[in-house]
């Protein structure tokens, strides 16, 4: 398959020292990040495009991975009528889970003393005994210690992108991923999600109550669409700094409890291709086209599918 080049665009001031290029080496896999470090994004980061979230990238303005998930994954009917049913709590999940990432990000850079929100505690209290358990933080929201500074934009937001396989046109996607840390001597990927209905690995079968099918139902389209998010994150962060998760970890933050999943090996490959079915899918149907967000409702258990 041709390379495809990357754009240059020209380097502009920005807060965050960025004339040293660090790459942080104890976990670094190669050297395909080369074309990419004198990259630097201009003004903001985020933009939106026919109502959709993109990146600003060396390839251009990249649609995000939860752009191609809500295009391609989402069931757009039933999130209006969640949301009729429901108002304001769309705006409210977003909040909710923008507030918890926020201290996440502090969490693992050292912060321990929060003050009290009463959006975050009931999401937040299990998740400390999770976050303690990695070693060595790589990337919290953004690149620890300026590491990777190629990926830190014009405007402090972070992100790693993949140009695509397709070999005549760039099919990319861009994304933030939320943690790439270590833990007993792997590589994890991390990604946070709060929820109000817990998460489930495997389709509910004959066995499952018939009260709890629908939230067992839910919980699982939840958990396929982060693992083919991951997916799309380890492609892009190879391509991106060159490092290569060993493991991928979903952690669910919900009032109930905090769940913790862990994906490799073989299943995170089947991922790989369930997301470049979704990028194909994007591209020669929904691309250029309004979308709505399916990102911020997560799949509460009250929605009819």
């Amino acid at each position: 398959m041709p390379a495809l080049e990357a754009v240059v665009v020209p380097t502009e001031v920005v807060e965050k020292d960025l004339s040293q290029t660090k790459v942080c080496r104890k976990y670094f896999g190669g050297t395909g990040y080369h074309q990419y470090v004198q990259y630097r994004s201009q003004g903001d980061t985020r933009l939106t495009i026919n109502g959709s979230r993109h990146y600003k990238t060396p390839y251009g303005a990249l649609p995000s991975v939860t752009t191609i998930l809500s295009a391609t994954q989402g069931n757009k009917a039933s999130l209006e009528r969640w949301n009729k049913k429901n108002p304001g709590k769309r705006e409210e999940a977003a909040a909710r889970g923008t507030a918890v990432h926020a201290r996440m990000e502090h969490y693992l850079l050292g912060q321990r003393e929060f003050e009290y929100n009463e959006i975050v505690e009931p999401f937040w209290e299990g998740l400390p005994e999770k976050l303690d358990k990695f070693e060595d933080v790589i990337w919290a929201e953004n690149p620890v210690d300026n590491h990777y500074s190629w990926t830190i934009g014009g405007d402090g937001v972070s992100r790693v992108w993949h140009p695509g396989v397709n070999e005549n046109e760039t099919w990319g996607w861009a994304g933030a991923p939320d943690i790439i840390a270590t833990y007993k001597g792997k590589v994890i990927l991390g990604d946070l999600k709060t929820s109000n209905g817990l998460y489930y690995g495997k389709w509910p079968g004959s066995e499952t109550p018939r009260d709890e099918y629908g939230m067992r139902r839910a919980g699982f389209i939840k958990y396929q669409k982060c693992c083919m998010q991951l997916a799309a994150y380890h492609m892009a962060i190879e391509e991106t700094i060159s490092i290569k998760p060993d493991v991928h970890m979903i952690l669910v933050a919900t009032e109930m409890r905090t769940q913790t999943f862990a994906i490799q090996g073989r299943t995170i490959q089947k991922y790989k291709e369930k997301w470049l079915e979704a990028v194909k899918k994007y591209y020669t149907e929904f691309h250029n086209k309004t979308e709505i967000d399916m990102e911020a409702v997560d799949g509460d258990k009250d929605i009819k599918r």
